[in-house]
């Protein structure tokens, strides 16, 4: 059998498609699977390192800064529909799996155009604009909350599933993952990121706190994101405790390593700290699109799994926060239990398993 999967621009897109495929490929080992992304995004890095073939389309999502610039949009989607018509016409699969991004539209479009089956899967609680536009003519849609099903028109192919996370997370021990990044075992350590492309909101309120809470022999395990290492270190002075990268290759090990977790709400970095157990301030992206890291973020502290800042307020309350988590060990045990309750690990099997089921029909 052969499938496409569709989902990119951000590793919140591109990893929940991976957790699928893994899973398909494991049900069947002698499956084709195709990846089709953005050209130039992040997904040219992921993709091939998961030993995926990739093909990349011209691409864009609507800029919400400009106006201007999104006038090309209906010739640049155009254009993409051909493309993907000629990659779906010699690749021939037998079902299209979108998991969100703008890349995610032309193509199970174009799928469903040609009569191929399509599952598209969405895991925040806000449906986002490709996902309604999609759902109608879908075979199936996967949601991950309840809520979901209200910003949907069509009703009788949802089922709900929880977000898929990667397979390759497994919880180390404590020890051994601190010394994968060279920090004491003795310290409490707190893990910041801002997603796979970084997040200058929360680099910022960090750098505000980072010397204050390393002096306090805490330990930082810092993904700042792509190009922002270099001015992350002119201000911020390095030392013993803090560990400051682009991008961090073991997540597993960075999880497993700390006490708290400060990062953005996307619904992937979510359902990653809900399997590993870990409690966490969560920072929602200002403006994300119909203000869906904001929903993700009050829908899951509701459950006792995280505590929310908002942007706005992190320069002022962050490091605050930050310190009364890590003295509160009985509220984080709290949070943790909550968290591991929130979590489906099995949820990208249980998706492959509807994927390979339309694919047969």
């Amino acid at each position: 059998m052969r499938y496409v999967f569709a989902g990119g621009g951000t590793g919140g897109h591109i990893f929940p498609a991976v957790a699928i495929a893994d899973e398909v490929r494991k049900a069947d080992p002698d499956s084709e699977i195709l990846f089709v992304g953005a050209k130039g995004r992040i997904e040219e890095r992921i993709v091939p390192s998961y030993n995926y073939r990739l093909e990349t389309i011209e691409i864009a999502g609507i800029d919400r800064s400009s106006l201007i610039k999104n006038l090309r949009l209906p010739m640049v989607f155009l254009k993409a529909l051909g493309r993907c018509r000629e990659i779906l016409e010699e690749f021939r699969p037998d079902a299209a799996v979108g998991t969100g991004g703008f890349v995610c539209g032309p193509l199970i479009y174009q799928a469903q155009r040609m009569g191929i089956p399509t599952l598209i899967q969405e895991g925040n609680a806000f449906a986002g604009k490709t996902v309604k536009f999609l759902s109608s003519r879908s075979d199936k849609v996967v949601i991950n909350f309840d809520e979901t099903r209200k910003y949907l028109r069509r009703q009788d192919n949802i089922v709900r599933i929880g977000h898929p996370v990667r397979t390759s997370l497994k919880r180390k021990p404590r020890e051994e993952a601190l010394k994968e990044f060279g920090l004491g075992t003795a310290n409490k350590t707190v893990l910041i990121f801002g997603g796979s492309q970084g997040a200058r909101g929360i680099n910022n309120a960090v750098a505000g706190i980072a010397e204050e809470l390393t002096g306090e022999n805490i330990n930082l395990i810092w993904q700042c994101g792509r190009n922002n290492q270099e001015e992350i270190l002119k201000t911020v002075k390095a030392n013993e405790n803090i560990r400051v990268m682009e991008f961090i290759e073991n997540m597993d090990a960075a999880y497993s390593a700390s006490d708290l977790a400060v990062c953005r709400a996307g619904i992937t970095s979510i359902m990653e700290l809900a399997l590993m157990k870990v409690p966490s301030i969560l920072i929602p992206l200002p403006g994300s699109a119909e203000n869906h890291q904001e929903i993700n973020a009050r829908t899951y502290s509701s459950r006792g799994c995280a505590e929310v800042v908002l942007q706005n307020d992190a320069a002022g309350s962050l490091g605050t926060g930050i310190m009364s988590l890590l003295a509160d060990e009985e509220k984080r045990n709290r949070m943790s239990a909550a968290a591991g309750e929130f979590a489906d690990p099995g949820a990208a099997g249980k998706i492959a398993e509807e994927v390979t089921a339309l694919a047969v029909k």
